[in-house]
């Protein structure tokens, strides 16, 4: 059975992810939101009340992928908004870091949202993703509103490296499946792992007990 997805967004947000191209797979209906599919909306005012929409994706592996094509595109269109960007810039700035140290200003990212931005977990029975306006409104979000912010914020400010989310198995209760996410940044050939779930997590933490691991770019 599939199971209900709900994504929050802002109430401009229209159908502009699809006219965008952001290479969400055929499962989607951006256009017409139908029970098929999910709309996936761009949020655009950082100041527009918050609205949903609502679909449903499939369990395993293909609802894994579905879910992270949903957030590659948040993450690609939150990099757009001002208010996103302006958040970055901020940090980056209140670091200290130089405008040519680019691992220096991903560090500052990641620990703005692993310091600043509360996990909580998802509606009840619901898959729940956030745009990254959303959450940084809310100023909280489980690993997969986290993981699209910190892309988000990378993005928004020109990084020029190669961003992957990354999915665990992670639950002994539930092996094989994949029950987390977190950002992957690769610089100069050097993959680095940015898992914001605990503040004692370092830029380069991954969890030891993993027993399935996958990539998608976002």
């Amino acid at each position: 059975m599939p199971h209900r997805v709900l994504i929050r967004c802002g109430s401009a947000c229209g159908n502009k992810c699809a006219a965008a191209g952001y290479g969400i797979p055929g499962s989607f209906d951006l256009q017409s939101g139908n029970p098929a599919g999910m709309v996936v909306p761009m949020y655009e005012r950082t100041d527009a009340p918050v609205t949903a929409g609502f679909g449903e994706i499939p369990n395993g592996d293909q609802g894994t992928r579905v879910t992270l094509a949903a957030m590659r595109a948040l993450a690609r269109a939150g990099a757009r908004d001002p208010g996103v960007r302006e958040t970055a810039i901020r940090v980056i700035g209140a670091a200290g870091a130089q405008g040519h140290d680019p691992m220096t200003q991903i560090t500052a990212l990641f620990e703005f949202v692993r310091d600043r931005i509360m996990f909580i977990g998802d509606v009840h029975g619901v898959e729940t993703l956030q745009s990254p306006a959303v959450t940084l409104r809310f100023g909280a979000g489980d690993c997969d509103d986290r993981a699209t912010l910190l892309a988000a914020l990378i993005l928004s400010v020109g990084i020029p490296a190669d961003l992957r989310f990354r999915v665990i198995a992670g639950n002994p209760s539930r092996p094989g499946e994949f029950s987390h996410v977190y950002v992957t940044v690769s610089m100069r050939g050097r993959r680095v792992a940015l898992d914001p779930t605990y503040r004692s997590n370092a830029v380069g933490f991954q969890y030891p007990g993993a027993t399935r691991m996958g990539e998608f770019a976002v």
